[in-house]
């Protein structure tokens, strides 16, 4: 070979060795272990889990293709009930449903495990079917009138979305939405409720309330669980698997992967895109942690290294908490105006006076979780105004901006 032949190929030999080393040489950050799990849960959660799993087994087998043999959607997915579905879907849940709501009587420990890139477990779809029932319920009985009934129903839900508030953002999600249900499907009859049913709901509320974990329990869960995303989108991207991930994570995330995929030629790029999402990922979860703990300490949140061609990878695996915390503070915050409310409305009813402050009620009852201070409360003679300095903390006076409970007529 001529020597400026062989110079070429030493050259090219030495600059591929040296991008092979460089690809195995790079020591991506471990983020978290599959096998994760912050609790292992107890008796009462063993029984929430298994009325859940229970139901969607149930859905699962009953969604038998139709008479042309096309696949019917299980009654578990779906996000409208018409009246014969929902008479199949009481039919089908059968006692699962006084076994979750037994359960959810108990102070359920949660056991998460978080599930990455996975499907969510499979109990949730259960479980939203049986909380769906008890907000149907809810519903004929305010149609009906049958106001003791409306009240247990909506106790009864209140717990089970409280329960749920135990998980991630998927349970948390479903929870709140639960919760918030409840109450709203309440708030037309309460000018119709007497003394007796309005304290009967104010102590259901009470109840279910007592129970529920701290907002930043959700925090730390889905935390767990977005760190275990990254890590399985890292490992994907470090074994050059990418292919399988968009398997994993369906077709929306296309744009995502492909994303990864300019990265797979320079390993040490992709460690550094990696290590902005994880390190962001961390230091937000832990301002939001002391957030939601202790609003009036938190400050500013941290400063977002904006690196604006991965925004799109930030947006996938970086925002869920974001997302979670405002969702918490709102159900946690109206579900603490719903049950005050009940019991000023109950003084109303008896012809009592109004308190003229929040100070006979305990600490944790007019806690605002937004800003770690007492509701703010303006008491007239036969009519009160009760509100939430809502997420700016600043108060306006209960005017829009602030945080009321639904049906209000807020001040101009």
């Amino acid at each position: 070979m001529p020597r400026i032949g062989r110079t070429i190929f030493l050259v090219a030999s030495l600059v591929a060795a040296v991008g092979c080393r460089r690809q195995s040489e790079v020591n991506f950050t471990q983020w978290a272990h599959p096998s994760d799990s912050r609790s292992d849960g107890n008796g009462a959660f063993a029984k929430l889990r298994s009325a859940g799993e229970e139901v969607a087994t149930r859905a699962e087998l009953a969604a038998k293709p139709d008479a042309k043999g096309r696949p019917t959607t299980p009654l578990t997915s779906r996000t409208v009930y018409y009246p014969k579905q929902r008479a199949d879907a009481k039919e089908m849940i059968g006692p699962c449903r006084a076994q979750a709501i037994q359960a959810v009587r108990e102070t359920v420990s949660f056991q998460y495990t978080p599930t990455g890139l996975s499907a969510p477990p499979k109990y949730l779809s259960g479980l939203r079917l049986i909380g769906n029932s008890i907000l149907w319920d809810e519903e004929d009985a305010v149609t009906n009138r049958d106001f003791d009934h409306a009240i247990e129903y909506c106790g009864s839900a209140t717990r089970l979305g409280f329960a749920l508030m135990g998980g991630g953002a998927n349970e948390a999600s479903l929870g709140a939405s639960l919760i918030n249900q409840a109450r709203i499907k309440m708030i037309p009859i309460m000018g119709s409720l007497s003394a007796l049913q309005l304290s009967k709901l104010g102590a259901a509320l009470q109840q279910a309330s007592v129970s529920r974990p701290a907002m930043q329990v959700s925090v730390d869960n889905e935390l767990d669980n977005m760190l275990l995303c990254l890590q399985q989108a890292q490992d994907a991207f470090a074994s050059h698997k990418l292919d399988s991930l968009q398997e994993k994570m369906g077709a929306s995330s296309k744009d995502v992967v492909d994303q990864l995929k300019t990265l797979e030629n320079d390993p040490l790029k992709g460690k550094e895109i990696f290590d902005w999402l994880g390190n962001d990922i961390n230091n937000r979860a832990d301002y939001f942690r002391k957030m939601v703990k202790m609003p009036k300490k938190v400050g500013l949140p941290p400063k977002f290294e904006d690196k604006k061609q991965y925004r799109m990878l930030y947006r996938y695996f970086g925002t869920n908490i974001e997302s979670l915390v405002p969702l918490l503070q709102s159900t946690y915050c109206r579900t603490q105006l719903f049950i005050l409310d009940c019991y000023l409305k109950q003084r109303l009813r008896q012809q009592r006076d109004l308190p003229k402050t929040l100070k006979e009620f305990s600490d944790t009852a007019v806690l605002d979780p937004y800003t770690g201070e007492p509701f703010y409360y303006l008491a007239g003679s036969s009519s009160y105004l009760l509100y939430s300095a809502g997420p700016d903390g600043i108060d306006n006076g209960g005017k829009p901006g602030d945080v009321v409970l639904e049906g209000t007529v807020q001040p101009h």
